[in-house]
């Protein structure tokens, strides 16, 4: 295993790499911008890429989680966008069934439905497995 690989803000900037722009414009790692700025935009989705539980050392390889969430703005009746959240699940599911890279491999583990109070937007969380070879 390349120990290179395991350093944070490479992993970061491969996952920003095959995301960035293919799945939405607006793609923030860790935290989403300011609230002010998602409600006063037109941005219509928005992608968050977080490792919350960072990458273990295995020897072997890493390995940890990647939460990529995905947000669309609701529909002015409020209602979840579910064509815009189709929309950019499908996009995520094509760039990560295409990414290859010797280096990362990026597993489906978990999808969960949210809404997020703090900007008003609905988003889903996909949980991967990332292992680091």
């Amino acid at each position: 295993m390349n120990k290179n690989s395991l350093n944070i803000s490479k992993i970061e900037t491969y996952l920003n790499s095959i995301i960035d722009n293919v799945v939405s414009k607006n793609t923030f790692f860790t935290t989403v911008p300011d609230v002010s700025i998602v409600k006063s935009s037109d941005w219509t989705d928005m992608v968050l890429v977080n490792l919350p539980v960072g990458i273990r050392d295995l020897e072997a390889y890493g390995r940890g989680e990647v939460d990529i969430v995905l947000y669309a703005r609701p529909l002015e009746s409020g209602k979840k966008n579910v064509a815009k959240m189709s929309q950019l699940e499908e996009s995520l599911n094509e760039v990560i069934a295409n990414a290859k890279d010797e280096d990362y491999q990026l597993i489906r583990e978990d999808a969960r439905s949210m809404y997020d109070a703090d900007i008003d937007w609905h988003c889903n969380v996909i949980t991967y497995i990332l292992k680091v070879f």
